[in-house]
């Protein structure tokens, strides 16, 4: 599938492979990542979940490893499909009290791997006593490699989660000519988008609240006025 996305930052053409994954396999790759690590016996003090793709992985590796410190950094380096930062950009909302404790970095994949080696260092540079990273999914091509991961992906692909479900969607169709509601529906069912919790209706006008974000975003660094009219 050949999508070209146009944005600010980069303006990239990419030939990109979907791989959907339904709410079930997504749970039963938390659960595995989460035996995965209880196995191995190490100790966990504190849980780092990078936001947002990392929030429901992390929870359910605290609650299977009993870990109640949980802290939430948020990194942004992607839109979807394309990476629209050199580097990632990490901001913290909360305090990052690492030093001397055991940490434990969860996300839902290694793409790049500039996130998770930023975040390491970053925790490591506040004084944690030993960092260590958990993933889903890791692509090959990443410059870094986590301690623990499910799947191992060996060619270009994007990872389409169900927790990000209108999120991916719009950012896949968004460029395409046609209609943006119908093409959300005909690439649902291209990729065999199944354990939708959401009914069409209900997804399409999700969708379509990203566009009239973007344009509102849009308009406002071009210092336009928008109206929403209301009825």
């Amino acid at each position: 599938m050949v999508i070209n996305l146009g944005l600010n930052h980069l303006i990239l053409a990419i030939s990109l492979k979907i791989i959907y994954v339904p709410w079930s396999k997504a749970l039963e790759y938390c659960y595995r990542l989460a035996a995965m690590i209880l196995d191995a016996g190490i100790d966990v003090d504190v849980i780092v979940a990078i936001s947002r793709g990392g929030l429901i992985p992390a929870r359910i590796v605290s609650d299977i490893l009993g870990v109640d410190e949980f802290i939430t950094i948020r990194s942004k380096l992607w839109s979807t499909g394309v990476q629209i930062r050199k580097e990632p950009e990490i901001s913290v909302h909360e305090k990052l009290e690492v030093k001397g404790f055991k940490t434990l970095v969860v996300d839902e994949v290694v793409d790049t791997g500039k996130t998770m080696d930023r975040t390491v260092k970053l925790l490591s540079d506040l004084g944690a006593r030993s960092v260590k990273t958990a993933v889903l999914h890791y692509k090959s091509t990443s410059i870094f490699k986590p301690d623990y991961y499910v799947e191992k992906l060996y060619e270009p692909a994007w990872i389409y989660y169900p927790w990000s479900l209108v999120e991916t969607l719009y950012g896949l169709v968004k460029t395409e000519s046609g209609e943006l509601v119908e093409n959300s529906m005909n690439l649902l069912r291209k990729i065999n988008a199944t354990e939708l919790y959401l009914d069409p209706v209900r997804i399409g006008e999700a969708v379509k609240q990203y566009a009239k974000r973007e344009f509102r975003i849009k308009t406002k660094k071009l210092g336009l006025k928008f109206t929403s009219k209301t009825t």
